[in-house]
């Protein structure tokens, strides 16, 4: 059975709310785009990049220049001379035992772990925004609820009003069709504040305008159930935190790489320009000049480094088991996290089933309990009772499939199926 990863695509948007209605993907590219951890670990990530280059297989060109007086006695005569030198120099490794290439690897490891941490990073930012959008849509759906039962509240306080004014109904059941109503009203008025709280959660994400409501007008849609295997195998080989625990350990077997060219010769090419000219300043015509190219190879051999190499070969030899029993112990932990977040997200589809159906007989009844109510075969704490189990329906309905909505995400998370293009 496959899934369908949560594909978000991210590119550059309008103005915030400028439309009349926002989509969950629109809210997403909105907090994507304004989100400043978003921006610093981006700058980050372009740190790493800079580092790759090559300038680890490319020669190093320097130019030097000097002047220089001497003041020396001859005869009892102090005399002077300068001298003039200027020059080029070229200094080129050509082999130091490899560790120039795994120097240059173990930064294209370090540029992966910075794109990961930056995917990481907006996987976060999308199951957030996710999860308070969401909330909105329950906020708002429990308002719509809270509203309809205020409504029949409103409608069952003025006919008792009207009966008691007609001599048909008592004092009392009009009183306490007040207070219910009353009761309905502050219920209402409190879902109001619920629902703003939500938007303002929303708003902040979105670093947008916090008195902002009203803009989202969407249903709470589950996906066909996920398969545990594929999950679990797509967890394996997709999962941000173990590719970055993988890259962390290539890194380490790098490290015993650099570690051990210690080992070898170094073999270097130097070439240059030399100019000379030094002059006396007791003889004018009396002058030194020389100059022209030179070149030449240098090896450099290590035969006893005070055992500094062998110290740092054992301890490069650790770090790279250290970081194998890294990976391990977070391939099991997060294999342990998905079998526990499945758990809760089979049990919570199943939760789903039974609410749904409990909601969709509590408004068949109170549906059925208005008429009876109307036509005087039900008393007003009878309705009332019906009222509140219609209530309870909607709200432990709307609970579960939030609660399936968020592990149905944590499970697209931990598997690597949240994608960012």
């Amino acid at each position: 059975m496959k899934y369908i990863p949560f594909l978000i695509m991210v590119s550059v948007c309008g103005k915030l709310f400028s439309q009349e209605s926002i989509t969950l993907n629109e809210c997403l590219r909105l907090a994507l785009e304004k989100n400043y951890s978003i921006k610093i670990i981006k700058n980050e990530e372009q740190k790493s990049n800079n580092n790759v280059n090559y300038s680890q297989f490319i020669p190093s060109v320097n130019a030097t220049g000097s002047q220089r007086e001497n003041i020396y006695s001859y005869s009892e005569e102090k005399n002077t001379s300068d001298i003039y030198a200027a020059g080029v120099v070229l200094d080129w490794t050509l082999f130091d035992g490899m560790a120039m290439f795994a120097d240059h690897n173990k930064y294209l490891n370090m540029r992966s772990i910075g794109e990961l941490n930056t995917k990481m990073a907006i996987e976060n930012i999308i199951v957030s925004v996710s999860e308070l959008y969401y909330s909105v849509i329950v906020e708002q759906s429990k308002l719509d609820a809270a509203r309809h039962s205020l409504s029949l509240s409103n409608d069952r306080f003025n006919e008792a009003r009207d009966k008691y004014n007609l001599g048909v109904l008592s004092g009392l059941e009009m009183q306490q069709a007040k207070i219910d109503f009353n009761a309905d009203s502050s219920s209402f008025m409190r879902q109001k504040e619920y629902l703003k709280s939500a938007y303002i959660s929303l708003n902040l994400a979105m670093c947008g305008d916090l008195q902002n409501t009203g803009y989202v007008n969407d249903t709470i849609a589950l996906t066909e159930p996920l398969s545990f295997e594929i999950l679990e195998t797509n967890t394996l080989n997709f999962n941000t935190a173990l590719l970055i625990a993988k890259k962390q350990m290539k890194i380490s077997e790098l490290d015993l790489q650099i570690a051990r060219s210690s080992l070898y010769p170094t073999i270097k090419l130097n070439a240059g320009y030399n100019y000379n000219r030094t002059e006396s300043v007791a003889n004018a015509n009396a002058f030194n000049k020389y100059h022209g190219p030179y070149w030449g190879f240098s090896v450099n051999v290590p035969l006893f480094s005070r055992l500094e190499t062998v110290r740092k070969i054992k301890n490069s030899k650790i770090d790279s088991k250290n970081a194998a029993y890294s990976y391990e112990d977070a391939s099991l932990q997060i294999q342990g996290d998905l079998a526990q977040l499945y758990n809760t997200y089979e049990n919570n589809l199943k939760i789903v089933d039974f609410e749904n159906e409990s909601a969709n007989v509590a408004y068949e009844n109170l549906d059925a309990a208005l008429e009876k109510y109307k036509i005087g075969s039900l008393s007003g704490i009878e309705f009332r009772e019906f009222q509140r189990s219609y209530i309870d329906a909607v709200n432990r309905k709307l609970s579960a499939i939030y609660q399936a909505k968020v592990s149905e995400l944590s499970l697209l998370l931990i598997s690597g199926g949240i994608r960012v293009q």
